[in-house]
């Protein structure tokens, strides 16, 4: 109910284009320090945004295939965090 509610202008679709940008460039094989300090903070930004400016349409009474990608992509938000913080510590 927390992500139907909050009604934000932004696709879950956009989100999750947002964050494999940043992965596939800062955070793939090729990734040095600098650049994962870069993606670190970018994907703290897009997870606050997320959980301020997601729209997922419908409702919660029927099977909704927005809200199922809004909670993968909120996975994959931290996931990614995960990752960089990971091979920024190696």
């Amino acid at each position: 109910s927390k992500l139907l509610g909050i009604k934000g202008k932004r696709t879950v679709d956009d989100f999750h284009r947002a964050l494999g940008h940043i992965m596939w460039e800062k955070v793939g094989m090729a990734r040095n320090e600098a650049g994962l300090k870069w993606a670190i903070d970018n994907i703290r930004k897009l997870k606050e945004e997320f959980w301020h400016d997601v729209n997922v349409p419908g409702d919660v009474g029927n099977f909704n295939l927005e809200l199922h990608k809004a909670t993968r992509v909120a996975d994959f938000l931290e996931l990614g965090e995960l990752m960089a913080l990971d091979a920024l510590e190696r």
